[in-house]
């Protein structure tokens, strides 16, 4: 169970909208409707450019992605004990999960990234302005993040896969290591107008920050923003007990249902949210001030 401030938030969030499906505090924007005329699915015309294929991809290989300049990052095959002993109950049983190789955004994508598959026709125009053109695309749908993914050619990451490239084959605490560091990440510090805020840190942001503004948090492959910063979309939908019955290979989530996963916390959660094992669900329906999206593509 969530500590007890967090249960406190979760129901007293209830008189303004119901957007998760698990006790864990909010940001104080309520969430909105998607646009009208959002694509239901992934558009179907996909780039087909991919990386080089002249060698066999390693740990630590970037490759930039045709369709909108981001840059990914190696994932190469392996396993990993997924899940917590120290989290909620759907963080467990930790059990071991083994995934082929795999690529992934090295951070969040931005509103300007974005605004590239709004020009082409392929997305729905997801909040902001041309101010915060480096800034991670936020107030974006479960579905939006999934057709855009399409659209640059690739998908949403697997819940696996997103912890994975988060944690690693060490399985750590946060990407950096297993001991907190408030100066590897945006989350709520000092400039954070939330009870639980650290006083003690400064991140230089009192919301979300440029994608990117921490690289001494960057993960084991080199993946950044996965502590903080935005929450970000995932590919399953969530389950409680999901971890259950699992497959230990290359697992994709239960029967797709009301709820899709979110990972990594934001910039208004504490060290206990932007863990690399957390688990958190919203409606995919609806978007989110402190939501929003990476993407991922298989290697093969």
């Amino acid at each position: 169970m969530k500590r007890l401030i967090s249960l406190f938030l979760f129901v007293a969030s209830l008189a303004l909208a119901t957007i998760a499906c698990r006790s864990s505090p909010t940001p104080t924007e309520a969430p909105t409707e998607a646009p009208t005329g959002q694509p239901t699915e992934v558009v179907t015309e996909v780039l087909t450019a991919t990386p080089a294929e002249e060698a066999t991809p390693s740990l630590g290989d970037t490759w930039t992605r045709p369709a909108d300049g981001m840059v990914m990052v190696y994932v190469p095959a392996g396993e990993f004990e997924m899940g917590s002993t120290g989290g909620d109950d759907d963080e467990q049983p930790v059990h071991t999960v083994a995934l082929d190789g795999f690529w992934i955004d090295r951070t969040e994508v931005t509103k300007a990234q974005y605004e590239q598959c709004v020009a082409a026709g392929a997305c729905t125009p997801c909040y902001g302005d041309s101010a915060y053109d480096d800034y991670p695309a936020i107030y974006v749908t479960w579905y939006q993040a999934e057709t855009y993914c399409g659209w640059a050619g690739g998908r949403l990451p697997t819940e696996a896969e997103w912890e994975y490239a988060a944690r690693g084959p060490e399985g750590r605490v946060f990407p950096w290591g297993d001991e907190f560091d408030g100066t590897r990440l945006n989350f709520c510090d000092a400039n954070c107008e939330r009870d639980w805020a650290d006083e003690t840190v400064d991140d230089g942001y009192a919301e979300i920050a440029p994608v990117g503004s921490y690289p001494a948090g960057a993960s084991w492959c080199g993946a950044q923003d996965m502590a903080g910063n935005v929450w970000e979309w995932v590919a399953d939908s969530y389950a409680s007990d999901y971890y259950d019955r699992s497959p230990s290979q290359n697992p994709t989530g239960p029967s797709p249902w009301e709820y899709r996963v979110l990972r990594g916390g934001s910039w208004g959660f504490d060290p206990y949210y932007v863990r690399g094992a957390n688990r958190d669900c919203f409606i995919p329906s609806n978007t989110y001030g402190h939501v929003g999206l990476r993407c991922a593509m298989s290697s093969e």
